[in-house]
């Protein structure tokens, strides 16, 4: 396979150093027990125990780790072998995401061109690479990740794939991923986690979003992540439509704003206040 590599200087040294050794974790297993991986194709969403391995495994000719099958990797391509790694270049960007309880987050970025016997063959498009991105996690001392994220776009042309943040400080701190589509749906790809000694955690936001079903009306619905969720601020702002609207863009009856706080790994309400479109049903809490 093909591939251009770039790595940041800190995950560089990292990798020379085999990480920062002394640093006090859970053990190797605590993420296998607390976490399941996240990896979203666009077949849909599976859950996998996370195995560890060291960086390099997750790097080295990553196109290995398919797990939709829609790079057709041994399909036929017409009058020559089937089609395989060799026949995509790939543009890989290793960066570090930070440090959360002593844990450190690597992110990986791929975007993959296809070669011409995968298009002649008619698997994919020159205009549209597929991209890739993987959240990887230090488990345990020395150069050992897990990953807990993967999402794999292999036809190109929808996803945007934005860089992952750490949001917060503390105990409270929490990591976020967020990559829109750009179709006109609203649709995204995302996931949340905060973290202790033992490892990850998904972020709970049954508590935010109970309370903001309370304060909308009964025929209503709203997006309770995505485009609408805004970490860095703690809010969430999003629409209100009607259940039985028989349209993406119809059947709006209001607006929906809360604040929140995250305490122990959950999205606790603050404030959620319902406005309807007329602005006479307003309701607070």
């Amino acid at each position: 396979m093909k591939g251009i590599v770039m790595w940041s200087n800190a995950v560089r040294r990292a990798v020379g150093s085999l990480l920062i050794a002394g640093v006090v974790f859970g053990g190797g297993a605590a993420f296998g027990r607390q976490l399941q991986s996240k990896i979203l194709t666009e077949k849909g969403e599976t859950r996998t125990v996370p195995v560890s391995h060291p960086l390099e495994w997750w790097t080295r000719n990553p196109l290995r780790l398919d797990t939709s099958g829609d790079l057709m990797v041994g399909y036929a391509a017409g009058g020559g072998a089937p089609i395989s790694t060799q026949d995509y270049t790939v543009e890989q960007r290793v960066s570090e995401v930070g440090v959360l309880a002593g844990h450190r987050i690597v992110q990986v970025i791929l975007t993959i061109h296809p070669g011409s016997r995968v298009i002649d063959a008619g698997y994919a498009s020159a205009e549209e690479p597929g991209q890739w991105k993987s959240l990887l996690v230090q488990d345990r001392p020395g150069d050992h990740y897990i990953e807990i994220y993967g999402l794999h776009y292999d036809v190109g042309g929808l996803m945007t794939m934005n860089n992952a943040a750490i949001y917060g400080v503390g105990p409270d701190a929490v990591l976020g991923t967020f990559d829109p589509d750009t179709g006109n749906g609203g649709g995204c790809a995302d996931g949340y986690w905060w973290f202790d000694r033992s490892g990850a955690h998904e972020v709970n936001f049954g508590p935010l979003t109970g309370a903001i079903d309370k304060a909308v009306p009964p025929e209503g619905r709203f997006t309770p992540r995505c485009w609408a969720l805004q970490p860095k601020k703690l809010e969430l702002s999003s629409g209100v439509q009607r259940r039985d609207a028989n349209c993406h863009a119809c059947g709006w009856i209001g607006k929906v704003e809360a604040r929140y706080r995250i305490d122990h790994g959950s999205a606790v309400p603050v404030s959620v206040r319902y406005t309807a479109s007329d602005g006479a049903d307003g309701s607070s809490r």
